[in-house]
């Protein structure tokens, strides 16, 4: 994975530099201390931020390809390279979609549909109990302004022509090809 790639939420960026990122020897460190006392009781904790999902790509075109593989980070090498495959054919490239693990996501897919705002979203080998609501596999579902397709794993999709078929007409509808 590229550096590049990496998104990082402000709470991850403020718990990375927590504090200075250089220290000059020699020289003091200015500490700021609050003037008045604030009391646990009284503030309270502050929330907890929503952890920002982690995806491969850029997502420019705003394509959401959900997966679900436990234990990985995103694809294994020749599902990686069949999605890479398919993209080509679509004309895009990961630069227009994001990869998504939903696997690795600490927050419920529907906030990640909330937060990220797709306008196309494909499930492939996700449970269907993780799903935002009822789909059958292989149907197109357009639901709020968005476009659901849900099919097998990238890597029973690879060798099954008939799904690899309804995933291209899918796809086809989807990006007006």
């Amino acid at each position: 994975m590229d550096l590049d790639q990496l998104h990082f939420s402000p709470a991850q960026l403020a718990d990375l530099y927590r504090s200075n990122l250089v220290l000059v020897p020699g020289k003091e460190q200015a500490v700021v201390l609050p003037t008045s006392p604030v009391r646990q009781q009284e503030a309270g904790p502050l929330p907890a931020a929503p952890a920002a999902p982690v995806f491969m790509g850029r997502f420019e075109k705003k394509i959401l390809w959900v997966i679900h593989a436990p234990g990985q980070a995103y694809l294994a090498d020749a599902d990686f390279e069949f999605l890479s495959q398919i993209l080509t054919a679509c004309k895009l490239n990961m630069d227009d979609v994001a990869l998504l693990n939903n696997a690795a996501q600490q927050q419920p897919l529907r906030e990640i549909l909330e937060q990220l705002q797709p306008k196309a979203v494909l499930f492939c080998g996700v449970p269907h109990t993780s799903l935002p609501f009822a789909m059958q596999e292989y149907l197109l579902y357009p639901h709020q302004q968005r476009q659901y397709f849900v099919s097998d794993e990238l890597s029973q999709l690879r060798n099954d022509k008939t799904s690899k078929s309804k995933l291209w007409l899918a796809l086809k509808e989807i990006l007006a090809l």
